[in-house]
Parts: C-alpha cells; structure tokens; sequence
C-alpha cells in the first residue's frame, strides 16, 4: 500500500483509539455503583497511549528529512509507549475480573510479571543472540518499505550487539504483553457482558460481548502478526506473509478494529446514564413511598387525635351537661325554697289557724283565712308554671331572639307584663353563650315580675364590635342596691346571674335607685362569631 494510504490508515487507527481513551476518562470520575467505573482509567491510558504510538508511525511515514538522529529517538520513544499502553490494556483486563470474580484476584500480579519478563528478555537477549538483531533488515519487502528513509539510516550505522533493537523489543512487546492483554481485556468484557445482562441491561451486555471479540481479534492481528524477523514465529507469521495471502497490510485490519472497539465502547458508557436514571427513578419512588408513608402515618394521627377530641368533647359536654343540670336543680331549690316553700308554710298555718276559728264558731274570720290560703296558693301555682315556662325556653336551633320573643309572649299571657325584645339583625352568639344568656334575661325577668311592679320590661342586644350588649330596663318602683347589699346580702337571683356572666366572661352590672327603674347590663367580649357583620340595633318589639 502506497505511503499516503497508510498516513490516512494511522490516523484513522489513532484517533480512534484517542476518542475512546478521552470518553473513558471523562466517564471514570463518575459517580456511580457500577464497578466497571473503578478500571476505565486504565483502558483510557491505554486509549490514548496507543493513540500516541500510531501517529508516531503516522509521523514516520510524512516526506521529509528529519535530523540523523530524531528517528531512533523517535523509535524508543514510540517503544516505550506501546509498552505502556499494553500494560494498561492488560491491568485494565486483570482488575477488571478481579473486581468481578474476587476469587480470581491474583490475576492483578500478571501485568507486572510480563512486563519484567519482557525488560528481561529485551535487555539480555539481544546480548545472548546478537545475530537476532544484526541480521534483521527492516528494509526488506514488507508493508513497512514505507520506512525506507529511517530504516536506511539504522542499518547505514554499523550494529552493536550491545544496543537493543527497537524492532525486536517491538515483536515482544506484541507476543508477550499485547497479545495476553488482549485475551484478559476479551474475557473481562465477556464477564462484564454477563453481569450487566443478569442486571437487567441486556444492549450494554451485547455491546460489551462485541466490544470483547473484537479486542480478542485485534490481539491476533496485532500480537501474533509481527514484523519480519529471522527467529521464531516472526520468520513466517508477520506482515509479509499477511499481506501476500490477503493483499491488505496488517495495519488496515487494525485501523477498522479500532475503529470497532471504539464505537462498542462509547455504546457501554450509555450504561451509567441507565444507571443514573434507573437510581433517580428509584430515588423518586423511594420519595413517593416516603410521603405516602408520612401521610398515612399523618392521616392515622389525625384519625387518632380527632378520636381522642371527639371523646374528650363528648366527655366535655357531658360535664357541662352535668353542669348544668345541677345549676338548674340548684336554682329550682332556691326558688322553691323563697317560693313554694314559704306558700306551703304559709298555707299550713293558715290552715290551723282556720280550723281554730271554725271550731270556735268564728266562720266569717275562718273565711277570711281561707280566701289568703286560696291567694297564696295562687302565687304559688303561678310560681311552678313560670319555673315551667323557663326550663321550656331554649334555642332548640331557632336562635337566641327568637327563643326570648316567645318566651316574652307567653310570660305576657300568663302575667300581663310587657316585655319587648330588640335586637341587632343577624346575631350570633356560641350555643353556650345562648344558653346562659337565656338563664340571665329569664332571672332577671322574674326578679322584676316578683319585685318590682313594673308594667313594661325591654331586653336589648346591641352589637359594639364583637362585643355584645345585653340590657334589661323596667319601669318598675327601683331600690337601693347599696343598702339592699349592706342590709341582707347578695339576694340569690342576683348572685346566679352573676356567676353565669363570668361563666361564659361576662360582666353584669346593675343600676337601680327608687322610684326610677332597674337596669341589669351584661356585656360580653368577644361573643360574636366570625362570619357576621352589621351596625347598629335594628329594635323589633316582641309581639
């Protein structure tokens, strides 16, 4: 093949070799848990060491004259370099299955042992068989006649049986490292191919089976075809006698093979982009399963805690109940002791007394007698049915108005007194507010039926923000609420209306003087709902 044909063929041949070493690099600082991660920096030193060597053969066969001695510097150069790629393609195949079979990680030890044999043998042997070297003449026909100009100047100096050929160190590089190199590369790709395919990759695992077969063919083409030499195997297989049985130097087969490497080898690296992905795949499931978790656990706490709520409200209500069963109870004793108690007392005397004046013949004063016994047991029956009438009155879902309207209505029927009821529009107070808002305006509402002789009552609501203002006004005969206080202490009405105002954080007070009225005020902070709004009383008489 002409020279510039070959100039084309080692730079193809290179510059394959050095896109496939620079992708490895630039993939072995990934993070990742593949272990083929831990030995691409082996396979791209080798990428671009050999790289080197086939554009320095490129180099070789440029048209110029270079200076006496720049070849056979060149030439060790060049030699050192390929030693140094195989030993990289071979550490690359050893650890490589050392990572993945451990029980085989002696192999790590070979590239090492071959190395020492091949300095051994190409420092000594040249000195225990000079004719090796002497007579081997690298200007006989071959693919490398191409090196005509440099090979003329080597064999134009006279040879020393002391200075090693380059040519000869070149052919055992190739049988001793190159070729073992090869095999283990093969075999660890094979490896490889299969763990990634029980891993679930199957394209990287076929790309790792080609990428192995064609480096175990790149080990026959170029560590068992050699140079021409006149000793061993390189005296009949070698590039003369490759290219006179398939008319195409070594060298193209090579080029193509990389080529082949190269291309299967980018397609491996595809391998940690799957990889990453199939983690943040993973990661994002792990997340989803992570949030899904926290809120079932959030949703069974709440459950939990809304279980524990509703029981400790249900307990709650029940207190109040309780509570409230037992004001009630309460304020029934008191009023039938200040009520039915003393008309039954009343009545009992009254009875003696009758029946002392019926027996002493005295009817017209027994008659008397009996008419105050009917009066008081008059009071008294008017007395059971306004404790009646109260226990009967609660919101029961109409609201807090329209329970007193009513029961303004029906205290009217039965009293005469007028009671008139005004309120804001759209008043809403808590269902505990309302209860013992009710209690305090139907106390107070008996106090004046029972002492003050009123004729008219209005109860108030009035709204100063979310404040609410409860007035309750008669034009009864009033008293003097210092000296009643001094006099007799809190009366009982007075102090359970009081007591139910701070139940629920109101303030009561009470205005009154003689001859001028009563006037009970409950204001409560804050008892309006949110939600509501509206200025000002808006007076709707009861009835």
């Amino acid at each position: 093949m002409p020279g510039p044909r070959l100039v084309i063929v080692f730079f193809v041949y290179g510059l394959a070799f050095f896109a496939m070493g620079l992708a490895f690099a630039l993939e072995s600082r990934r993070k990742t848990d593949l272990r083929l991660v831990w030995v691409l920096k082996y396979l791209a030193a080798y990428g671009v060491l050999h790289a080197a060597v086939e554009w320095l053969d490129m180099w070789f066969l440029l048209p110029w004259s270079p200076p006496a001695l720049a070849p056979a510097a060149l030439r060790v150069v060049r030699l050192g370099l390929f030693v140094a790629s195989t030993v990289m393609l071979a550490v690359f195949g050893t650890a490589l299955i050392g990572t993945l079979a451990p029980r085989l990680r002696a192999v790590r030890w070979i590239p090492l042992a071959l190395l020492i044999i091949w300095l051994a043998y190409w420092a000594v042997g040249p000195h225990l068989n000079p004719l090796t070297t002497a007579r081997w003449n690298p200007t006989e026909a071959s693919c490398l006649r191409c090196h005509e100009t440099s090979a003329t100047l080597e064999a134009a100096r006279p040879a020393s049986p002391w200075v090693p050929s380059t040519a000869v160190g070149d052919i055992w590089v190739r049988y001793l490292i190159y070729l073992p190199a090869s095999a283990f590369a093969a075999a660890a790709l094979w490896l490889q191919g299969r763990r990634f395919a029980s891993s679930g990759y199957g394209r990287i695992a076929r790309d790792c089976r080609w990428m192995g077969a064609a480096f175990a063919a790149n080990g026959m083409v170029a560590g068992l075809i050699v140079p021409p030499a006149r000793f061993g195997l390189a005296a009949i297989v070698n590039y003369d006698w490759f290219l006179s049985v398939v008319g195409v130097p070594p060298q193209v087969f090579r080029a193509a093979l990389a080529v082949v490497i190269a291309t299967f080898g980018v397609r491996i690296l595809r391998v940690f982009d799957i990889e990453y992905a199939r983690r943040l795949h993973e990661a994002q499931d792990g997340r989803l399963r992570a949030q899904d978790e926290a809120l079932e656990i959030a949703r069974r706490s709440a459950e939990e805690l809304e279980a524990k709520v509703r029981d400790r409200t249900d307990e709650l209500f029940e207190q109040v109940r309780r509570l409230a069963i037992l004001e009630e109870r309460d304020r029934l004793a008191r009023e039938m002791h200040d009520s039915l108690g003393q008309v039954l007392g009343f009545v009992n005397l009254k009875t003696k007394v009758a029946e002392d004046l019926i027996a002493r013949g005295r009817a017209p004063d027994a008659g008397e007698e009996l008419a105050q016994m009917r009066s008081a047991v008059q009071d008294a029956y008017e007395e059971v049915r306004q404790a009646i009438l109260s226990l009967r009155t609660t919101p029961h879902g109409q609201g807090l108005v329209s329970s007193l309207r009513e029961y303004a209505g029906r205290l009217r029927e039965q009293t005469g007194l007028d009671v008139r009821v005004e309120s804001s529009d759209g008043l809403d107070l808590a269902p505990a507010v309302e209860a013992q808002v009710i209690r305090i305006v139907q106390e107070a509402l008996t106090n004046v039926r029972k002492h003050a002789g009123a004729r008219g009552v209005t109860v108030r609501f009035a709204r100063k923000g979310r404040d609410v203002l409860l007035t309750i006004t008669d034009d009864g005969r009033g008293f003097d609420l210092i000296a009643v206080e001094a006099a007799k202490g809190m009366r009982f009405g007075l102090l359970t209306m009081r007591e139910r105002a701070e139940s629920i954080g109101g303030v009561l007070s009470i205005r009154s003087a003689p001859g001028q009225g009563t006037t009970v005020e409950l204001r409560i902070p804050g008892a309006e709902r949110e939600g509501r709004s509206g200025d000002g009383p808006h007076p709707r008489p009861a009835g």
